[in-house]
C-alpha cells in the first residue's frame, strides 16, 4: 500500500472514530446541562480546566518525537515508557498536594476534592501513550479509532450512570476514570506487539527526545492558555454558572469542530514527517489540507452561528439561552482556529516547534491582558470578543510564520480559506433570512429542523455545482469511497 493509500485508509478510520467520539461527547454535554445544575456544570469545567493544564506536561511532547523521528532503538522506547510513567506519578502527586490551591483560586472548596479525584488519572494515562505514538508512527489508524471510540462509550455510559444516581459535578470525573482504564488496558493489549518495554530507564536515551518534546509541551501549554484562558478568566471573575454556560457555547463553536480536525492533522503529521525535506510536495499537500479542513468546519461554525438562539434551547434548555450570544461570536473564532489547525502538525513534522512556540506565545501575550478587561467590561460576551480580536489580528502574522516553512505561497493560503468561505455564504444567508420569516410559535425544534434541513441541502447544491480545484478533488474522493462501498456490498 503506497504512502497515499495509507493516508487516505487512515483518514478514513480516523473520521468514524472522531464523528463517533464527538457524537457521544456532545451527547454528554448535553445531557449533563439538562441533568446538572448550572453550578455544577461550572465546577466540572474547572476540574476540566485544571486537569487538563497539567496534562500538557504528562507526555512532555516524547510521543510527537517518536512519530517524528525518523530511526528510534528499543532500549530509547523503554527509557522513554519510563519516563512518561515517571511524569505522570509526578504530576498526580502535584494535583493531589495542590487542589487545595484550586479550590482558592476559584473560590469554590469543593473543587478540592474534585481534583484530587481527578488526579487518580495521571497514574493510569502513562502505561498507554507510548504504544498509541507508536501505533500512529505505523499508521495503524484502524485500531486507534476502534480503542478511541470503545473508550468514549465507556466514558459516557459511566457518566450518564453517576448523573442519574445524583452524583453531581463528581459524574464527569468517574467517567474520565473509567475511560483511561478501558484505553490503557486495549492500547497494551495491541501495542505490546510492537514494543515491550524492558526494566530499563536512561536518561541519556532520553535526552534529544526531551529537546523536541519541552518546545512541544511549552508549545501545548501556550495553545491551552489560548483555548482555556477565556475560562479561566470566567470562572475566576464571573463564578461557577456563568463559566459552565461559556464552557457550553466554547465546546460548540470552538472544541468540538477542533476535536473532528484531528482526523485529518494525526493522519498527515506522520505523512508530513516522510516528506519534510521536499518543500514543493510539503507545500502543495499542507494547502490541500487546509481547504479540505476549511471546507469542513466553514459550514458547521458559520451554520451554528445563524442557528444559535434555537439550537441552545433545544440542546440544552431555556435555561442557557443567554449563552446564545458568546456561541454567535465564538463560531467566528472557530472558523479562524480551523484554518490555523493545520499549522501544529506542520511545525512539529518539519522540526519547527521553537518557531511555532513563539509564535503562540506572541498570540498568548496579547491575549491574556485582552480576555481580562474583556471578562471586567463585557462578562462573558466580552470575553468572546477578546478572543476574536485577538485572532483576527494574528492571522496574517501566521501567514508570515508559514512563508518561513513552506517559501512565498500567500495566494493558495488566501485560495485554501477563501473557496470554503465562498460556498458557505448561500447557506448562511439563505438560512438567516429563513429564521427570520419562521414563525416563533412553531417552537424552537421545528425551527431548528426545518434551518438544518435546508443549510445542509443549499451547502449540497453549492458543493456539488462549484467548479474549484478544491470542491473537485473532494467530490472525487467521496464519489470513489461511495463507489467502493458499493462494490463491496455487490450494489454494482
Amino acid at each position: 500500500m503506497s504512502l497515499r493509500e495509507k493516508a487516505i485508509s487512515g483518514a478514513k478510520w480516523s473520521a468514524a472514530s472522531m464523528v463517533s467520539i464527538v457524537s457521544v461527547q456532545f451527547l454528554q454535554v448535553a445531557i449533563l446541562a439538562h441533568l446538572l445544575k448550572p453550578g455544577e456544570l461550572g465546577l466540572a469545567s474547572m476540574v476540566s480546566l485544571v486537569t487538563t493544564l497539567a496534562d500538557m506536561f504528562l507526555d512532555m511532547g516524547l510521543s510527537t518525537a517518536i512519530v517524528q523521528r525518523k530511526n528510534v532503538t528499543t532500549n530509547e522506547l523503554s527509557s522513554l515508557y519510563w519516563l512518561n510513567v515517571m511524569f505522570g506519578a509526578v504530576l498526580g502527586g502535584f494535583l493531589l498536594a495542590g487542589s487545595g490551591v484550586a479550590a482558592w483560586f476559584f473560590s469554590e472548596p469543593e473543587l478540592k476534592s474534585l481534583v484530587a479525584l481527578a488526579a487518580l488519572m495521571f497514574f493510569i494515562s502513562p502505561h498507554g501513550l507510548q504504544y498509541q505514538s507508536l501505533m500512529a508512527r505505523e499508521l495503524m489508524f484502524d485500531l486507534l479509532s476502534k480503542i478511541e471510540v470503545a473508550s468514549s462509550m465507556v466514558l459516557f455510559a459511566t457518566t450518564l450512570v453517576a448523573a442519574l444516581r445524583g452524583f453531581g459535578a463528581y459524574s464527569p470525573i468517574f467517567g474520565a476514570l473509567t475511560a483511561a482504564v478501558c484505553r490503557t488496558l486495549l492500547l497494551n493489549l495491541n501495542g505490546r506487539k510492537l514494543h515491550k518495554p524492558g526494566l530499563r530507564f536512561r536518561f541519556s536515551e532520553t535526552r534529544s527526545y526531551l529537546s523536541f518534546g519541552v518546545f512541544q509541551a511549552m508549545d501545548s501549554m501556550v495553545n491551552y492558555l489560548n483555548v482555556n484562558f477565556g475560562g479561566i478568566v470566567a470562572g475566576r471573575a464571573l463564578g461557577a454558572a456563568t463559566l459552565g454556560g461559556y464552557n457550553l457555547a466554547l465546546n460548540c463553536a470552538v472544541n468540538f469542530p477542533a476535536r473532528l480536525n484531528p482526523f485529518f492533522t494525526r493522519v498527515l503529521f506522520p505523512v508530513f514527517s516522510i516528506i519534510q525535506d521536499d518543500t514543493a510536495k510539503l507545500r502543495q499537500n499542507y494547502f490541500k489540507l487546509t481547504g479540505f479542513m476549511a471546507m469542513f468546519n466553514f459550514p458547521l461554525v458559520f451554520g451554528l452561528m445563524v442557528v444559535a438562539p434555537d439550537f441552545v434551547v433545544c440542546m440544552f434548555g431555556a435555561k442557557w439561552l443567554w449563552a446564545a450570544p458568546v456561541m454567535r461570536v465564538l463560531c467566528l473564532v472557530g472558523a479562524f482556529r480551523c484554518i490555523g489547525n493545520p499549522v501544529a502538525s506542520l511545525m512539529m513534522a518539519t522540526g519547527n516547534i521553537r518557531l511555532s512556540f513563539w509564535f503562540n506565545l506572541a498570540k498568548t501575550t496579547a491575549m491574556l491582558p485582552a480576555i481580562i478587561a474583556g471578562a471586567y467590561l463585557g462578562g462573558a460576551v466580552g470575553v468572546a470578543i477578546s478572543l476574536l480580536t485577538v485572532e483576527a489580528i494574528t492571522f496574517l502574522p501566521m501567514y508570515l510564520m508559514l512563508k518561513r516553512v513552506l517559501g512565498p505561497s500567500f495566494g493558495e493560503f488566501l485560495n485554501a480559506c477563501f473557496v470554503p468561505l465562498r460556498m458557505t455564504i448561500p447557506m448562511v444567508a439563505i438560512v438567516w433570512v429563513a429564521s427570520r420569516l419562521l414563525d416563533a410559535s412553531v417552537g424552537h425544534a421545528v425551527q431548528l429542523a426545518v434551518e438544518i434541513v435546508l443549510g445542509a441541502a443549499v451547502f449540497g447544491v453549492t458543493f456539488l455545482l462549484d467548479r474549484s480545484l478544491l470542491c473537485a478533488e473532494i467530490r472525487g474522493i467521496v464519489f470513489k469511497m461511495v463507489r467502493n462501498a458499493a462494490l463491496r456490498h455487490g450494489l454494482q
